[in-house]
């Protein structure tokens, strides 16, 4: 049988953490082992409990979430801190990717999405809402022509830039992998090889980067979706 997914919950509000309690109770295969008030507990706690997921509220007294992601993913490379929040802007987004976290999902997305999103990062993928994800294209369309600097091509074989469309539709791994006719460790083994081509690490860089150099239309994203 499978060890549980080992949850800590980051938020200064007790309702919140007490539905996320009761939320994953009734959940099998997901286990609160531990909750924090704001981003010195939170750290704390990360200290304490060594989860395998994190959702890190992101304004919080004290120090806030962004900070307590980055010191948490500064101390502990391996930690896999999402960020759950009201605050979809730019700003925050921005600033908690930078920061280290592995996603972002906002709280309206719904339990379903959420259980995705854990699932996600538990894989080494990165969970964002629709909604994040746009904000994101649209910082980099919003980018005035001249500041914005067009990347070299990195020289992607034709299966790459098919797997990056897929991406841009905010497909899992598995599902790109059914796309395409090939494995899950197929579709990290190519994102591992356009991510060493473009000296890219996180999948949403390669996205950013890759609307950068026209190989991703974001007007053909999905419309139902929003990916």
């Amino acid at each position: 049988m499978n060890s549980p997914c080992r949850l800590l919950v980051v938020d200064d509000d007790p309702m919140v953490r007490e539905a996320y309690r009761i939320f994953f109770a009734r959940n099998a295969g997901y286990q609160v082992v531990g909750e924090a008030r704001d981003g010195n507990e939170a750290v704390q706690a990360w200290r304490t409990h060594r989860p395998d997921v994190t959702l890190m509220d992101l304004q919080m007294p004290e120090k806030s979430g962004v900070d307590a992601t980055r010191e948490i993913c500064g101390q502990w490379p391996e930690a896999c801190v999402v960020a759950l929040t009201t605050f979809g802007t730019r700003e925050y987004i921005v600033a908690a990717l930078r920061a280290g976290a592995s996603g972002y999902l906002l709280k309206d997305a719904g339990g379903p999405a959420l259980i995705a999103g854990i699932q996600q990062a538990l894989a080494g993928e990165m969970p964002l809402s629709a909604a994040v994800r746009r904000e994101l294209v649209s910082n980099v369309l919003d980018t005035p022509e001249p500041t914005r600097q067009t990347p070299p091509d990195p020289g992607l074989a034709p299966r790459e830039k098919e797997l990056l469309r897929w991406l841009a539709q905010g497909l899992t791994n598995q599902q790109i992998g059914a796309k395409m006719f090939v494995s899950e460790g197929t579709v990290k083994q190519y994102l591992s090889h356009i991510g060493d081509k473009m000296g890219l690490k996180s999948r949403t860089q390669i996205l950013v980067r890759a609307i950068q150099l026209g190989i991703v239309d974001p007007t053909e994203m999905d419309p139902v979706t929003g990916r």
